[in-house]
């Protein structure tokens, strides 16, 4: 959207809403963040929901085990008929998280309501929750 030698963009305003959305989400609703960014001008806050297991409710940002967790325990409890259930649950608050939480970043900077919804992994989401934002003007349907 927007090239580096470009100086009418609000690069740290870009930054600043990418921590916003990213660093919230590790913290309260416990999203699976991988990687929280600028790209091209937009902000890049790439996220799976659920949980795998115990570990990822700990510690929602970690690719890796420690030597001393008990991964079989935990992935044994992770295909569990209960944790299936919460699972459920939970992606569903998740979701419902994230899109208010994008929300709240576009009221925050409202100049920057393009670069911040517009490259976002579910911005599917955000439809009846952002006002005004319709997916389809985002992303097109290749038949």
């Amino acid at each position: 959207m927007h090239s580096w030698g470009d100086e009418n963009v609000d690069w740290q305003g870009i930054n600043d809403a990418a921590e916003f959305i990213g660093g919230w989400l590790i913290k309260y609703p416990r999203v699976n963040v991988s990687c929280i960014k600028e790209k091209f001008g937009t902000v890049r806050v790439y996220c799976s929901f659920g949980w795998y297991g115990i570990y990822s409710i700990w510690r929602p940002n970690y690719a890796w085990y420690p030597k001393w967790w008990p991964m079989r325990l935990d992935f044994w409890l992770a295909n569990t008929f209960l944790f299936g259930l919460l699972n459920r649950a939970v992606v569903k608050l998740q979701q419902k998280a994230y899109a208010w939480r994008y929300k709240k970043a576009v009221e925050k900077w409202p100049h920057l309501r393009d670069e911040i919804v517009s490259s976002a992994d579910w911005g599917e989401l955000f439809e009846g929750v952002i006002p005004g934002y319709k997916h389809s003007d985002y992303w097109v349907t290749i038949k």
